[in-house]
């Protein structure tokens, strides 16, 4: 948990934009961090919702199985299931819509 919690730290400060994307999770899990400064530090939530939902867009909104957000996040997916829950994250926000 505690490493989870740093990778997502990493990839709030080193972000490209409004949103954390799986790129910069790859970024954050193989460099150290870098120092920097308080400006564009989100709150550890936000910063949680920012990375589960950018893994949910990347997996078509899949939460289990190849290619679903639990394993692009390196998590069981009860415990994404517990995480979302606990940041009030619904999957079906994340499922493309069909025309």
């Amino acid at each position: 948990m505690r490493e989870l919690g740093n990778v997502l730290e990493r990839a709030a400060i080193l972000a490209r934009g409004a949103t954390i994307a799986v790129a910069d999770l790859e970024l954050a899990a193989s460099r150290p961090a870098a120092p920097s400064s308080a400006e564009g530090v989100v709150p550890w939530d936000e910063a949680g919702r920012r990375c589960i939902g950018a893994a949910l867009r990347a997996s078509g909104g899949k939460v289990h199985g190849p290619g679903g957000a639990a394993e692009l996040l390196e998590l069981k997916p009860t415990t994404l299931q517990t995480k979302m829950r606990k940041l009030g994250i619904d999957r079906a926000d994340f499922v493309p819509r069909r025309r």
